[in-house]
């Protein structure tokens, strides 16, 4: 680890080459290679940046899945673009607000912040969950002609979430209530929506492998929110026993969250909340809990097809 940087603007980073396993949420590994992390202390936010290698297959699994917040309608529209086979893809990603308090666990100092990235514990497992981190930045070198050697270009992309993080922040606690900080949110992500009841908003969800309907429930005097993905199909009576084992055996292995059937009609959903008693709901918040639910939802959608079958 070399070339640390720090300066009156209360700016630090730290290059290094280490390796780097990231944990999804349904337990499968992301392999990287950690090339620079970043931390950014100002009098409105802290921003912790990480930047990673990975090759191409593990950036395809990354977009298939949608991990990272690598959800269709965060990328733009240069993601579609072919990625050479033979070099590493650069990713630049950014901690999400709510898990600062586990990166600074050691202290305010980079090197501290990367120990508790690395070290065996509960704040470190949390932080190598790959859910744990926003991609903002893709790009990958490209090779330049023999008349151009030495110079160095890189191509690639940007997400939403590479927007300001101090604009999003005054954006999203523009409103202090529930309901505010989900549509600050849902806005964000230029998504459509609709309050069914005071307490109750509904939209529709496109995945990669099928289209469903997504409620948000808040409870302002409790301090809760969750968020629930509705299959888009009834478990037919036939098949509901069979169902039930299915969705308790998944249930087992699911680090958030939960899979539910009503055995009287067959509805299934997938439950994704929090409780911030004491505390308040903020968009980054939100923004895991939403996003953790679809990708759930998504990555089971072909299996629980099957199951009715």
């Amino acid at each position: 680890m070399t070339d640390k940087e720090k300066g009156a603007d209360a700016q630090s980073q730290l290059d290094m080459d280490h390796e780097l396993v990231l944990i999804t949420l349904t337990g499968d590994t992301l392999k990287a290679t950690a090339k620079r992390l970043s931390l950014t202390v100002a009098d409105e936010t802290t921003i912790c940046m990480l930047t990673l290698e990975v090759q191409r297959n593990v950036y395809q699994q990354m977009i298939s899945d949608e991990w990272m917040g690598l959800l269709a309608a965060a990328r733009s529209s240069d993601a579609d673009m072919i990625f050479e086979e033979d070099r590493s893809i650069e990713l630049r990603a950014v901690l999400r607000h709510s898990l600062l308090k586990a990166a600074l666990h050691n202290g305010t100092e980079v090197e501290q912040v990367l120990q508790a990235i690395l070290q065996d514990s509960a704040e470190g497992n949390a932080l190598r969950l790959s859910e744990s981190w926003l991609v903002t930045e893709v790009k990958q070198q490209v090779v330049l002609p023999e008349a151009l050697d030495g110079g160095s270009l890189k191509r690639g992309y940007r997400t939403i979430w590479a927007k300001p993080i101090t604009s999003q922040s005054k954006a999203a606690e523009s409103s202090s209530t529930m309901n505010g900080i989900v549509e600050a949110h849902l806005n964000r992500m230029e998504m459509k929506y609709e309050w069914i009841e005071e307490t109750i908003l509904r939209l529709s969800f496109t995945g990669e492998r099928g289209s469903w309907i997504v409620l948000v429930r808040t409870d302002e005097e409790k301090q809760l929110c969750i968020v629930y993905s509705i299959y888009p199909e009834m478990v037919p009576e036939e098949q509901r026993t069979k169902m039930a084992v299915f969705l308790i055996e998944e249930n087992y292995d699911l680090a958030v969250g939960s899979f539910e059937m009503d055995t009287a009609d067959g509805e299934l959903r997938y439950r994704t909340s929090i409780d911030v008693e004491n505390d308040r709901l903020t968009t980054d918040l939100f923004g895991q809990l939403f996003t953790t639910n679809v990708v759930i939802m998504d990555q089971y959608f072909d299996a629980i097809a099957d199951g009715m079958q």
